[in-house]
């Protein structure tokens, strides 16, 4: 899979950020592997290209806030269906007493 990440902090029109080619992650137990066919990027991934926020590891792929389809399923996972097109936003954290 291809993503953009923050190669080393500086101003975003010097280019601190370079597009690499990762292997394609697997959905763990109960989760769901996401296909984006879009992705947006926010200050926070300006921030974090820029070295205002410190990324907490090498190579942090930016775009957090993604719309797509379900590619593949973690075992267990029954909430969504190969296809169904989803939206995930940016949660920095939930409790998970609601839907």
């Amino acid at each position: 899979m291809r993503a953009w990440v923050v190669e080393r902090t500086g101003p975003i029109d010097e280019g601190p950020l370079r597009r690499v080619e990762r292997a394609e992650p697997q959905p763990g137990a109960g989760a769901i592997r996401v296909r984006v066919t879009c992705c947006g990027v926010c200050r926070t991934d300006l921030h974090l290209a820029e070295g205002d926020l410190p990324p907490k590891r090498p190579e942090v792929a930016i775009g957090h806030e993604v719309v797509g389809r379900v590619d593949a399923l973690g075992v267990g996972t029954d909430r969504f269906a190969v296809g169904d097109r989803v939206g995930v936003p940016w949660l920095g954290h939930t409790d998970g007493t609601c839907t």
